[in-house]
């Protein structure tokens, strides 16, 4: 029993480990440099595996216990270790000899801890004489609840702080399987390991500082400057001291008058910025009308406002300026909406008005569920650039951009109403514009509209653009408002009703009066201005793959930012090639024979492709599951507590249950892969049903369907390992740490190449690619079959 709840701490800190340590990376760095650390840091636990295969003599029956006991210690004792060593690094953008050797840096110390925990795991795992299927079913257990700990975790305490906390998990685990071999003193004063860390936890925590990040994406922020600091599973938000000063306006006009205002700025994740404003008078906030993300409420000042990403409060603020009756605010991040109505509640001027609701959720699915019209949706900058806890190079914005929600927007509006877009603006480069116009011009044509140009205006500054796309067309009464405002700022119209576009690209958008002539007009553009859908969410990722060079020549800024994005994961799937190459050759060089003189046997290949093919398969459906069905539940708390936990689960479940079925025996041997690779498709087509039939549903019948889609497929693929393990133990018993490791860090390549397939290919590939996986490993169970009864008609 030791030995199954030490396994089942180990695999709990592992996955916690690895959710914080992303969540802690995104503040550090940019969300696709902290998907690279945390996927290559993870190749650590396949080292881990490798050294077990390459050196037998470390858990002989004699040290077996004692030895992966020390290796939870080494897990626990590298935990801080790590901590200190990340939070002092400092990751600056660009191309430099510094940015790589700090990322090699965060890279080797995100391996450390996960390099003594894949030890121990793959003894536990391998080399222990248990039943393998509940041995794998208490990791995935481990591993289900640990990502349901960060959930609760982060609410409580700083990323920093949990860390140091998930270190008490790995010394109980220590504290646990050395009891057999410990002596009277450890066993009296053991406990006082994870004791330790618990109270070093609390004490970080309570602390103002205690082991903290000492840049932010390359910034030194003094702590002295914050106010305070609010974590969860999805952000970290910083608010400033008050300052006074100037008005900031994220696209202001040349006359914006020079008044003073008082401010505190707001951060998330370290770099995407908002300010809380002071309203106790409209002469408090006067200055937001000179901004360009105000553009719609001059043609629309009056009715009902629903603001998408309240942020720090300033565009609901604008919305009442300009005379709007009632004022709707959501916000996908709690911490902002608990500020609003809470701290800065008299000082934003909006948690106490009748006029004004705030709701805490995802902005697609408030509206869904609403039956509410609206003069006004805004949506402005709305950008984090925050890694979701689930991962899998998400971000927690990518449902708002697509021609799906756009299409749930556009039926909220009044007869009239207006959906307002505000992106980030280079006049050198359309970027994110031209996507945004894309995405408008596709959701028009979607609604039946013959002439999309009749609705669309886009007027632009300096460096952001707002898109207005009006239900109805343009009345001359709101083309003369927008050109009479427009001139009075000094701002541009880019897109206008009646007028001819300057840009090119612009001009061909707006003309295209079909989806194929749209395609067609931007099929020959550098970036991918394609309108993203709920198949390929990926509003930001804008580079072709066959204009690499394009990215390379833009400067500094948001689009650069993204394009760099798309290039890292393209590396850290080169990387990850190499070092799946080296997991399959290493071991075959460097193998010693352990205690015998007899040189090591073949490897038995089919095994080694059999273990891989159900590490990609299983990745690659997680990995489109999670896709899939967040856009579904529309956020990423329920990405992580959710589908995460019930996928592990599941998987668990199955593995439990494998230990009760003939899955070794004809013709089951057969046919639980082929029912595996069949559920899978009818997955992919089941889901596109229910998501397309049940986006208004309730939320809580959305997460019932989620888990009752979910839970079958996990228990499936919770059949493979043990199945595998038990038919191969007996014919290769010392190759089953090399086995374990294929299968992982085949796992950790298909997590980037999932990713990058439902960026170009879309989600639904990674299911007919994991799909094929499965039905492949029937080729392989019929030659390990057959191994198998050939060395029973030798006994």
């Amino acid at each position: 029993m030791r030995k199954y709840f030490g396994l089942f701490l180990i695999a709990f800190a592992m996955l916690a480990l690895e959710v914080t340590l992303t969540r802690l990376l995104s503040v550090i760095t940019w969300y696709y440099l902290s998907f690279f650390a945390i996927a290559t840091g993870l190749l650590g636990s396949t080292a881990g595996a490798t050294s077990v295969y390459l050196q037998p003599n470390w858990f002989t029956e004699e040290t077996l216990e004692r030895n992966i006991a020390r290796c939870c210690l080494g897990f626990a004792l590298t935990i801080p270790l790590t901590l200190i060593i990340l939070t002092h690094l400092r990751f600056l953008p660009g191309v430099s000899t510094r940015a790589f050797v700090t990322l090699f840096t965060a890279t080797y110390v995100c391996a450390m801890p996960f390099y003594f925990a894949g030890m121990a795991t793959t003894a536990i795992l391998t080399r222990i004489d248990l039943p393998i299927g509940k041995l794998y079913a208490s990791d995935l257990a481990g591993a289900a609840l640990g990502s349901l700990f960060v959930l609760g975790g982060l609410e409580v305490l700083d990323a920093p702080s949990l860390i140091i906390l998930i270190g008490a998990i790995v010394a109980a685990a220590w504290f646990v399987l050395n009891w057999d071999s410990a002596g009277t003193t450890l066993r009296r004063w053991g406990g006082a390991v994870p004791t330790a860390f618990v109270v070093l936890a609390l004490l970080n925590a309570l602390s103002g500082h205690g082991i903290r990040p000492i840049s932010y994406k390359g910034n030194i922020i003094s702590r002295d400057d914050l106010l305070l600091e609010k974590w969860n599973s999805y952000s970290q938000v910083m608010v400033f001291k008050p300052i006074e000063g100037s008005p900031h306006l994220w696209g202001p006009s040349p006359i914006t008058p020079d008044r003073w205002t008082t401010r505190h700025m707001m951060q998330v994740d370290g770099e995407a910025g908002t300010y809380v404003g002071k309203f106790s008078s409209p002469e408090d906030i006067e200055h937001l009308r000179y901004d360009i993300t105000s553009m719609a409420y001059y043609v629309r000042p009056s009715g009902g406002a629903l603001i998408i990403g309240v942020g720090g409060g300033r565009d609901a603020q604008t919305a009442l300026l300009f005379g709007h009756e009632h004022v709707i605010a959501v916000d996908i991040n709690p911490t902002f909406v608990r500020l609003l109505t809470g701290e800065f509640a008299e000082f934003a001027g909006l948690g106490d008005r009748q006029d004004v609701a705030l709701y805490v959720a995802e902005g697609r699915s408030f509206v869904s569920q609403s039956a509410d019209q609206y003069s006004v949706i805004q949506m402005a900058l709305i950008d984090t650039w925050a890694a979701t806890g689930a991962g899998a190079f998400s971000l927690s914005e990518n449902t708002l951009y697509t021609v799906e929600a756009w299409d749930v927007f556009f039926k909220h509006l009044d007869d009239d109403g207006i959906f307002t877009v505000t992106r980030w603006y280079n006049p050198a480069n359309l970027g994110e514009t031209g996507r945004i116009a894309s995405l408008a011009v596709a959701t028009l044509l979607r609604n039946g509209v013959d002439d999309p140009s009749a609705h669309i205006a886009l007027i632009t500054s300096q460096r952001a653009s707002t898109l207005l796309l009006c239900k109805a067309p343009f009345s001359p009464e709101d083309i003369h408002g927008l050109e009479e405002a427009i001139g009075r700022l000094q701002f541009r119209a880019d897109i206008l009703p009646g007028v001819e576009p300057g840009d090119e690209v612009l001009r061909k958008i707006v003309a295209a009066k079909s989806p194929s002539s749209l395609s067609a007009a931007i099929a020959d553009e550098p970036l991918n201005f394609t309108p993203p859908t709920d198949e390929t969410p990926y509003f930001f990722n804008m580079l072709r793959l066959n204009h690499i060079g394009f990215a390379l020549q833009q400067e500094q800024g948001v689009l650069k930012g993204n394009l760099v994005a798309t290039l890292t994961l393209l590396l850290l799937i080169v990387a990850l090639l190499i070092v799946t190459g080296l997991t399959i050759i290493v071991p075959l060089r460097f193998k010693v024979a352990g205690k015998t003189s007899l040189p090591p046997p073949r490897p038995l290949w089919s095994a080694g492709l059999y273990f891989s093919l159900i590490g990609s398969g299983f990745m690659l459906t997680e990995i489109a599951l999670i896709q899939r069905l967040s856009v579904f539940l529309s956020h990423p708390i329920y990405a992580l507590g959710v589908l995460l936990f019930t996928l592990i689960a599941s998987t668990g479940l199955g593995s439990y249950l494998s230990e009760r079925l003939p899955l070794t025996r004809k013709p089951w041997i057969y046919l639980y892969p082929v029912i595996t690779a069949g559920i899978i498709l009818i997955l992919r087509f089941v889901l596109s049903i229910i998501l397309s039939g049940m986006i208004t549903a309730p939320m809580p019948l959305k997460i019932f369907t989620a888990v009752f889609t979910i839970f079958p497929m996990g228990i499936l693929m919770g059949l493979f390992f043990p199945t595998g393990m038990r038919l191969i133990r007996d014919l290769r018993f010392g190759e089953t740490p090399w086995y374990w490791a294929l299968n992982g860090v085949f796992s950790v390549l298909c997590s980037a190449l999932a990713v990058l397939i439902s960026i170009y290919l879309g989600i639904s590939m990674n299911f007919y690619i994991a799909a094929a996986c499965y039905l492949a490993v029937l080729a392989c169970l019929w030659r390990i079959n057959q191994m198998v009864n050939k060395r029973l008609s030798q006994i």
